[in-house]
């Protein structure tokens, strides 16, 4: 047992000729290296199978690997083979998917075996749980029964589900399903689901004495709930649930499993939210194949009144529903839509998904400026904080950089338009900065080179004419991002126009001093009093840059002026580390995720005694 792989196949093959390991074991890989079967491994399971202690490490490392997530997300990645067989993982549904794996599926996410076997026998586990996550990425079944996995509704979907794949098994029963939603929740998505409720109890949702009227009104006969239900509501904390009932919350719809600052940006309003205690229900939208594997993890539905769909107008805002597999509530809800831009002026084809929303967020006065010139919508500046995460310190020597000379760092995204960020730019003011020979480099970290092998070739052209000048192209781990940028001294951007402005933020928080083109969002962020802001000259790009048309216009930072802030930098380390100390405390003070917390917090209340009034 050399590997991960190894482990696996040695797990999977003990689970299948040994007959009384897999019933003692029924759930061995759905419970992990915690559970029962990885603690009899580790102890006396592993001395009667001879295990030596590696083998036992790599044993537990697989339990809790997830190792049929990328499987998992290949199949609800293709949505031909998911809407034919939405029951695919459950006991009538295997055999047609596997085939499809063995076909196609594992080419196409270029998939080991190890990983599709691990999925399936896990699903066999657990097939009460693999039909409430079918139900979650399956927006026709929640369309037919939209509080199908509450206790108000679970019965008719059961029903359904056996009736229409002709079914009879244990699992099918609803008291065995894995449901972890609250009762408000279950309550809330019933709600919604049943209008004779709402005409009955209009606005029961606002306030925690129309609430407690509600669920007190659902143990009546008038309201004619099944005897287990009423048994439910009698057992409730009915004070403590209403009160759950009239917390302020959000459904939120983006990109938590898509490696980019939009990534990044939801995930920091979230955490916000969360700090001042609004809660939310969760949606990621499916990007690309190489999404990391975490799809299945947002599995939450539209159980508030107001949906924050967290998504670029182009190419996915028109598909945010279907890509995050969820069916639109009706009523529909309070939409907002959270774009990011890097001019003072939108592209016309966003103009199209205006009438689908009812304002706009904006994280920087920059991008709200350019919207406000177009959407007759409210536009409301809500910056999304940044706090960073946690991550392991790595030298640079883990980066494969030298670890002696003084560090220039800028990092960007390949997909993100070269041109806008300027690679070539930096490189050209490095050089002119600094002779050969002297101890000090410049770090460009990028990715996705594959899809611009052009731009790459004349990246690598320049940095290689430079000199001193090191390109990575890898996708990294946001931990790995961090550390390479803890790793390094200063922090450097030349971009023509920014919507925010992430990595200048982040090097702020780590106390990195920060040389930036004084444009574009992150002036919102930066000053002299902190920072090292570039000068520049406004500019039209004069040809179309997809997709930015020819006459946007953007910023020129003086290469000559960036030049001047390197060598200073270098020349004054002592002062350098100063402003980054002086940068941090400005950032922490500025860009805290908690403040950013309350101002969405203020927005949510104002949204509520807004609609409150237009429904009185």
């Amino acid at each position: 047992m050399a590997d991960a792989w190894s482990a696996a196949r040695w797990i999977l093959d003990l689970l299948r000729t040994c007959p009384d390991v897999a019933r003692r074991f029924s759930t061995a890989l759905s419970d992990g290296p915690d559970g029962s079967f990885g603690r009899w491994i580790a102890n006396e399971g592993g001395t009667a199978l001879a295990l030596p202690g590696s083998a036992r490490t790599w044993v537990a490392h697989c339990l809790g690997a997830g190792l049929g997530a990328r499987a998992r997300q290949a199949y609800l990645f293709d949505e031909g083979i998911k809407n034919k067989l939405p029951h695919g993982l459950l006991p009538m549904g295997q055999h047609a998917l596997f085939r499809w794996f063995m076909r196609d599926g594992r080419h196409l996410s270029n998939l080991r075996l190890e990983e599709i076997w691990w999925l399936f026998r896990e699903a066999s586990e657990q097939p009460a749980a693999e039909l409430v996550r079918a139900y979650a990425f399956s927006p026709a079944w929640q369309a037919l029964y939209p509080d199908g996995l509450t206790v108000f509704g679970r019965r008719a979907f059961a029903a359904w589900v056996s009736a229409t794949y002709r079914v009879q098994a244990g699992w099918i029963d609803p008291a065995c399903w894995p449901v972890e939603a609250s009762p408000a929740r279950q309550i809330r998505s019933a709600y919604w689901a049943r209008e004779d409720w709402r005409l009955l109890h209009p606005n029961a949702l606002d306030e925690p004495s129309r609430a407690l009227a509600l669920i007190e009104w659902l143990s009546t006969p008038a309201a004619a709930q099944p005897a287990e239900v009423v048994e439910w509501l009698k057992a409730l904390d009915t004070a403590q649930v209403s009160a759950d009932l009239a917390t302020p919350g959000m459904n939120v719809i983006g990109h938590f499993a898509y490696p980019s600052g939009l990534r990044v940006s939801i995930e920091a309003l979230v955490q916000g939210m969360h700090s001042v205690g609004v809660q939310t229900s969760l949606r990621d939208l499916k990007t690309d194949r190489k999404d990391d594997p975490l799809h299945a993890n947002f599995q939450g539905f539209e159980e508030f009144d107001t949906t924050l769909i967290h998504v670029q107008p182009d190419p996915f805002f028109g598909e945010a529903y279907s890509r995050s597999d969820l069916f639109e509530r009706s009523p529909r809800t309070y939409r907002i839509a959270y774009w990011y831009w890097e001019f003072d002026v939108i592209p016309d084809s966003w103009l199209s998904h205006v009438e689908e929303i009812d304002e706009v967020w904006a994280a920087t006065e920059f991008v709200a400026r350019g919207l406000r010139a177009k959407i007759s919508k409210p536009v409301h500046v809500l910056f999304p904080g940044v706090k960073l995460a946690p991550f392991e310190r790595r030298p640079r020597a883990y980066f494969g950089l030298e670890a002696e000379p003084y560090t220039f760092l800028f990092t960007f995204h390949m997909m993100s338009v070269m041109e806008r960020k300027n690679p070539l730019g930096l490189i050209r003011a490095f050089a002119s900065a600094f002779r050969s020979g002297e101890p000090v480099q410049l770090v460009l970290k990028t990715s996705f080179a594959d899809r611009h092998p052009e731009q790459f070739r004349e990246l690598r052209d320049a940095a290689a004419k430079a000199g001193n000048v090191k390109i990575i192209n890898e996708v990294y781990s946001p931990s790995d991002v961090l550390a390479l940028m803890e790793a390094c001294d200063a922090y450097v951007s030349l971009h023509r126009s920014e919507g925010l402005g992430l990595t200048m933020a982040e090097a702020m928080l780590m106390g990195k001093p920060v040389i930036a083109t004084d444009f574009s969002g992150n002036v919102d962020f930066m000053d002299e009093s902190n920072s090292l802001p570039v000068r520049y000259e406004i500019v039209k790009l004069g040809k179309a840059i997809p997709p930015y048309d020819a006459h946007f216009e953007w910023a020129e930072p003086s290469e000559s002026h960036a030049a001047e802030l390197m060598r200073r930098v270098f020349d004054n380390q002592a002062w350098a580390a100063e402003l980054g100390d002086r940068a941090r405390a400005s950032a922490q003070a500025a860009l805290s995720v908690d403040v950013a917390g309350e101002k969405v917090a203020r927005r949510l209340a104002e949204i509520k005694a807004q609609r409150r009034g237009l429904r009185r």
